[in-house]
């Protein structure tokens, strides 16, 4: 039998004034007695409190020692190890995720799951291997295999709950590719299971327990937020905030707007459960700064997606460059009085032509030198960022996404297209209309800048003579200047993605001010990489004069819909659904049984006192 807490053996100590108690000499009362019959007794009884006489056993004194031993030894955690000899490897997965921070649970999911992931590293063998893995917005090893507790316990205790979307999805990979190394892993989520299917995801861990965290749906979410110009006027805007109330119940709560200090919109809303609730708020087109939504709702249990943010700039026109004679898209960008449009030619375009547009549309050969920057190519251009192959006759349509920006009202369904180019490589750019001969229509964010990329020429198809050609250009020109200063829409990201700046020439690092605090960080190539977003709420980058602003938000149905899951619904690779096995501790503590002997003791000694004081 081995000890986790052998100091706690000197409480011990205590058994030496209990012992002195019984060798104490009483205080006697002097008293006037009529007669000395008595006085050998008391001769005999002053005898057997004296301390030089021997000691006499006294079993209501070998009781309470016998007590006092039980609770050191129950105090010390004496322990025997496990059956089993061989040495456990261990993987401890926390989610850090938004939903644990809700409060169903005190102070909330995050802290439960910490408790009970280092009640876990307690109980681990000196033979035991361990690993901590933290399940945010990305998996990160917090500490590696270990068979020393003290990194481990330090590495709970660092942990921090994020307020950004994520998943389980990449810590059981990871766990299951560790797996083929250790072919006797265990793996333990502490998570309430977040909103993702995960059946897809291999499991090869002998054995897998989850622990559910949290035991409540209640929970409404500001879940989407748009802000935009307002279509009837250019002076004005819109604001649209979509919430959603996840709980069994319908219930009720408000929906406030501020820009700054001054409250500039007012809702009450009634929420059913699982049915989204739009609101439409007009704004005034000369408000400027911080907007902050705010959702109170009875009953809610998470409050990071009780608050959204946006950054208002002054409106204005954009400056849109459109390089290379296009007349249609020319008459396009000069009927939107939102727009500026210079035209230029290929051979005029300069890098400070190109650096001082707000976005840049291509209809010919794109130069050199627009990484970072947000531009189109109208076209299957040379310079492109794709990398083309033969080409396509007639490709048809056979699928879009409406949700996208760039076809808010463009209907692509019976586009006519005689010739396409076949996309080699997307170089990062996702499609976003695709055609039988692959994709028509790609778009994404490459090295910084907001991309669309038309894998056809348009001249090749009757999309110049639909309505939805000149909405695909508007709003291509949308979402490339989407949160630039004059657009009048929001510059938001999701917390938990990182951003990327291009910094002023000759700036080689920038001042970051978030929620979390100030920090300086350095750029490389002049081009500004920060990743700790996972904060809800204002963000702004210093350069020197340059200066930019712009909000993260949750904004995630699955982090606001936070009824725990029961299981994981993990499979293994064959499709059989994976059997949670409870993983033992390979030791085993003996201070509960020390504990009740102690209490057996105490109610013998009651007893046995009684007994006494009868007799």
């Amino acid at each position: 039998m081995n000890l986790l807490f052998p100091a706690g053996l000197a409480l011990g100590s205590l058994a030496v004034p209990l012992v002195a108690l019984y060798f104490l000499k009483l205080r006697r009362r002097r008293v006037v007695v009529p007669s000395l019959l008595p006085w050998q007794a008391l001769r005999r009884n002053e005898q057997l409190m004296s301390p030089f006489q021997k000691f006499r056993r006294h079993l209501l004194m070998l009781v309470q020692l016998l007590l006092l031993a039980l609770l050191v030894l129950a105090f010390a955690r004496p322990f025997l190890e496990g059956g089993s000899s061989d040495a456990r490897s261990l993987v401890v997965i926390v989610d850090t995720t938004a939903s644990m921070g809700a409060t169903d649970r005190s102070p909330n999911r995050f802290e439960e799951a910490r408790g009970r992931a280092r009640r876990i590293v307690d109980g681990l063998s000196p033979s035991d291997e361990a690993m901590v893995v933290a399940a945010g917005a990305s998996t990160e090893v917090v500490v590696p295999f270990t068979r020393d507790r003290s990194p481990l316990l330090a590495g709970l205790d660092g942990l921090e709950l994020s307020e950004a979307e994520g998943g389980l999805e990449d810590a059981l990979s990871l766990a299951s590719s560790l797996a083929r190394s250790r072919p006797a892993l265990e793996v333990v989520v502490l998570s309430d299971g977040g909103g993702r299917d995960l059946s897809s995801v291999p499991v090869t861990a002998s054995k897998v327990r989850f622990e559910p965290i949290g035991e409540s749906a209640d929970n409404a979410g500001i879940v989407a937020l748009d802000l935009r110009r307002s279509p009837s006027s250019e002076l004005a805007r819109q604001l649209f905030v979509t919430a959603r109330w996840f709980g069994d119940q319908p219930t009720s709560g408000t929906v406030s707007v501020r820009v700054g200090a001054e409250l500039v919109g007012l809702r009450n809303v009634s929420l059913t459960p699982e049915e989204p609730v739009s609101l439409v708020f007009d704004l005034d087109g000369s408000s400027t700064g911080a907007l902050e939504v705010t959702l109170e709702a009875k009953g809610d249990q998470l409050p990071v997606d009780d608050r959204a943010f946006a950054v208002l700039s002054p409106l204005g026109a954009r400056e849109v460059l459109l390089v290379g004679a296009d007349p249609l898209v020319a008459k396009i960008l000069a009927a939107d009085p939102r727009v500026h449009a210079t035209v230029v030619s290929p051979g005029q375009t300069t890098p400070e032509l190109l650096a001082g547009a707000d976005c840049v549309l291509f209809a010919g050969a794109v130069p050199d030198g627009v990484d970072g920057l947000d531009y189109a190519v109208l076209g299957p251009y040379p310079g492109s960022p794709v990398r083309f192959g033969d080409e396509v006759a007639h490709p048809r349509i056979v699928g879009w996404q409406r949700s996208h920006p760039i076809l808010r009202y463009a209907r692509m369904d019976d586009l006519y297209v005689v010739k396409s180019r076949a996309v080699v490589d997307g170089g990062g750019l996702a499609p976003v209309v695709d055609g039988d001969g692959g994709p028509l229509v790609l778009a994404g964010t490459r090295r910084g800048g907001r991309v669309v990329q038309l894998a056809f020429d348009p001249v090749a198809s009757d999309l110049p003579m639909r309505v939805a050609w000149p909405l695909l250009v508007l709003d291509t020109v949308g979402w490339l200047t989407e949160g630039t200063p004059g657009s009048g829409e929001s510059s938001g990201i999701k917390t938990g993605t990182p951003v990327v700046r291009q910094l002023p020439e000759g700036h080689t690092e920038a001042v970051v001010r978030s929620p979390a605090g100030r920090v300086t960080v350095q750029a490389a190539d002049g081009t500004l990489r920060f990743s700790d977003t996972d904060r809800v709420g204002l963000y702004e980058i210093d350069a020197g004069s340059a200066h930019t602003s712009f909000a993260a938000n949750l904004l995630s149905e699955s982090e606001s819909r936070i009824r725990p899951r029961t299981t994981l619904g993990l499979r293994t690779r064959e499709g059989a659904d994976v059997a949670t096995a409870a993983i033992g501790s390979g030791r085993r503590e003996l201070w509960r049984p020390f504990l009740l002997a102690a209490l057996v003791v105490l109610v013998a000694e009651w007893l046995l006192w009684n007994r006494r004081r009868v007799a």
